[in-house]
């Protein structure tokens, strides 16, 4: 064969792959810490199907989410929009009456401008009236729990005429705890229906209370399911699991599997999990037309580390926002890259925006980047430089991460500990390229680094503030 004939050849058979259009996959934990998968350096868990996507993809080691609490970080996800910006700056619970405004744009909905096959299996937090339910956010399907997996049934979810009682339950008993998670009542009432997330499929409670132990098999069917069903057009999976959170719940089959303790034991089971995506992918010739995106919502709870980072979740230090983060696309992203460059799940929005041939829509601000470019090796810098942080819960800002600098406000874990010690005490600035668990706190000998952060913060927290007056 001669070389023109080669040529021909390899522009016949790359073609059609580079034509179709990309399919997309966001694996979203739940709690899951920085150091908490093998390929960031845990020994108290083997993720061999993660660590392979980091293998054959990009491991990202300087990614961060928009909040350290689960709300917050979920909105900026599916919108490319800073918490504060959206109205979602706070964890959502069973009383409460607010969420996602239907008027934002979720990546679900972009997508559907390409016709996308959409769905969601798992955790959605941002709203669990139907109204702001995931089928009135882009989805066409839902499987899974609308909030964390130690909250109970709220009384204004739909009940499937078809639902399954666990535990002795029955219609009248979950009627009851409706009426009990309702904002104002007694904390006995609270603790007595804590741990009993209902599981919906739509916009209906399927299941009361959810088996929890089977939660992440059937989510995985479910998953497995939607791709094969559309295999054959453009879609997008967003897979949000409810664990690490606690109460944890593992599968049968991976009960004590780490050797350590029921927190890894939940990863690995993620992590089995994401080997069955990845097989589901490769047995349907998907692999080399789909991206695949594994991120924490925020840092660990008591159980997970963020070794080598300060803090975990709730925190505005780096283990509070700064997650383990792992992108897949062969033929797109070089295998075995590793990557300190500053991203953001506020990317993830206009990234797949780009790489779908979709325009960002022109009436909004967004706090994301395309980095397309940069995954896909074409420059070795991110366009992020920066990356703000705010109080848990709160729309108080509290930092800001310039290049390698960080400053942080005193007092920015009151609202969650109530302890102040230390540096709690003093506004901190730290160099994180030479101290990456904010030991040393250089606010004494750059006074006017700290003076330009400051600025820089109070300009962007501004902007957010009048956006938000607008509305």
């Amino acid at each position: 064969m001669n070389k023109l004939a080669i040529v021909f050849f390899l522009i016949v058979a790359l073609a059609p792959v580079r034509s179709q259009p990309k399919n997309f996959i966001i694996i979203f934990t739940d709690d899951q810490g920085y150091e908490d998968l093998s390929c960031f350096g845990s020994n108290n868990v083997k993720t061999p199907n993660i660590d392979n996507m980091a293998k054959e993809g990009i491991k990202l080691t300087s990614f961060y989410v928009a909040s350290s609490v689960c709300s917050p970080s979920r909105a900026a996800l599916v919108t490319g929009r800073m918490p504060k910006r959206v109205g979602v700056p706070a964890v959502l619970h069973p009383y409460s009456e607010d969420g996602l405004a239907a008027d934002e744009i979720t990546i679900a909905e972009l997508l559907k401008q390409k016709n996308y096959a959409t769905a969601l299996v798992g955790k959605w937090h941002l709203g669990h009236q139907t109204a702001l339910l995931p089928l009135n956010q882009g989805f066409d399907s839902y499987f899974g729990i609308p909030y964390s997996n130690n909250m109970s049934v709220s009384k204004d979810i739909k009940v499937s005429k078809d639902i399954v009682f666990n535990n002795g339950y029955t219609l009248d008993k979950m009627h009851a705890d409706m009426q009990k998670a309702v904002q104002g009542a007694k904390a006995s009432d609270l603790k007595s229906i804590q741990n009993k997330p209902p599981l919906l499929c739509g916009n209906e409670v399927i299941e009361y209370p959810t088996n929890q132990e089977t939660l992440t098999e059937r989510y995985t069917d479910e998953a497995v399911s939607f791709i094969k069903k559309n295999k054959k057009k453009p879609f997008f999976l967003y897979m949000a699991h409810s664990f690490p959170h606690v109460p944890i719940y593992v599968g049968a089959k991976f009960k004590g599997s780490s050797g350590t303790t029921p927190y890894y034991d939940a990863i690995q089971e993620i992590d089995w999990s994401v080997g069955e995506i990845l097989k589901t992918l490769k047995e349907n010739g998907l692999d080399k037309n789909t991206v695949v995106i594994f991120t924490s919502d925020n840092g660990p709870n008591s159980f997970g580390s963020a070794k080598p980072l300060r803090g975990h979740k709730f925190d505005t230090y780096e283990g509070g926002q700064r997650v383990p983060a792992v992108i897949w696309a062969p033929g797109r992203i070089k295998a075995g890259t590793e990557s300190s460059e500053l991203l953001s799940s506020l990317d993830i929005f206009p990234t797949i925006a780009n790489w779908a041939g979709i325009a960002m829509p022109k009436n909004r601000i967004y706090d994301g980047y395309n980095v397309s470019d940069f995954l896909e090796g074409k420059t070795t810098k991110s366009p992020r430089n920066e990356m703000f942080y705010y109080s848990s819960n709160s729309t108080i800002i509290d930092g800001i991460r310039s290049g390698d600098w960080k400053f942080l406000y005193k007092g920015h874990r009151l609202k969650n500990s109530g302890k102040l010690s230390g540096d709690d005490l003093v506004d901190k600035l730290y160099n994180l390229k030479e101290d990456v668990s904010e030991k040393n706190n250089l606010i004494k000998s750059n006074p006017q680094k700290a003076q330009e952060l400051i600025k820089r913060m109070k300009e962007y927290d501004s902007t957010l503030e009048k956006e938000i007056k607008k509305k």
